[in-house]
């Protein structure tokens, strides 16, 4: 009877880890907020989510894959301006079937008419949630601040504003950013060189179906098949659509 017992504490004990193991590994199946399927989390170390909606994750300068703490001071800080005019597929740290948002996707997280922002606390971590107003559907961004360039990387407005970055390029110095405190919400710009957040994307949910020949002055930022599914380069042959950061698309036929 007693080997019974500790047979059956054993086993309780594997489960209880094994339940553990889910939670924290669950994959990240997203929200869908007014068309866009957006994660719950932040990008956490390169490749993997935060632990919660309410976790910092981790900062990361423009169009660069190196992570950086979100609390205490970092040694290393790369105070060199970032390159490049959009986000390259090699260097985005989101886990694998996601990506850094277009500046089309910010634009409809931010569309007033259907969805509202709220500045509000979840479990003691101040933030904006975002809900889409016909479905309900929300998601939480934590208030992390950022790294400044100034003083070696140090951090300024933990709990007080958001930052994220978008994958649209502005010009050498700067790039859009999602910014949001108590009072407001907006689509600014923000210097590449800063460490900010990351919410990402899930591939291929950004809505096409407006299809637009106009790309005046416009960067490449995805290309899609016929079905709204992203690729990961440009095809040689066949119909596909292209996405640039002013939020147009092209259908090409090739």
């Amino acid at each position: 009877m007693l080997k019974e017992r500790k047979n059956l504490r054993k086993v309780i004990a594997v489960a209880i880890c094994l339940a553990g193991s889910v939670t924290m590994f669950a994959q990240e199946t997203g929200v869908v907020i007014n068309g866009v399927t957006w994660a719950t989390r932040n990008v956490g170390a390169p490749g993997t989510f935060a632990a919660s909606p309410e976790s910092s994750g981790m900062f990361y300068q423009w169009n660069r894959p190196t992570a950086w703490a979100t609390t205490g001071n970092v040694t290393g800080w790369d105070s060199s301006n970032p390159t490049g005019t959009t986000w390259e597929t090699v260097n985005d740290p989101s886990p694998a079937g996601w990506h850094v948002p277009t500046k089309t996707d910010f634009d409809k997280l931010l569309d007033a008419t259907k969805v509202d922002y709220l500045w509000t606390n979840v479990n003691g971590i101040n933030g904006g949630r975002f809900t889409d107003k016909t479905t309900g559907n929300s998601i939480f961004l934590p208030a992390v601040g950022d790294r400044g360039d100034y003083y070696e990387g140090s951090l300024f407005g933990a709990g007080v504003t958001g930052y994220y970055w978008s994958s649209a390029n502005i010009d050498s110095n700067n790039a859009y950013i999602l910014s949001f405190r108590s009072d407001f919400a907006i689509f600014g710009a923000g210097y590449k060189v800063f460490g900010y957040s990351i919410r990402t994307v899930k591939d291929g949910s950004t809505g096409i179906n407006e299809v637009s020949v106009d790309k005046e002055n416009a960067t490449v930022t995805g290309y899609f098949d016929i079905l709204g599914r992203k690729l990961t380069e440009e095809p040689t042959k066949g119909i596909y659509i292209i996405q640039y950061d002013n939020g147009k698309t092209k259908k090409i036929m090739k």
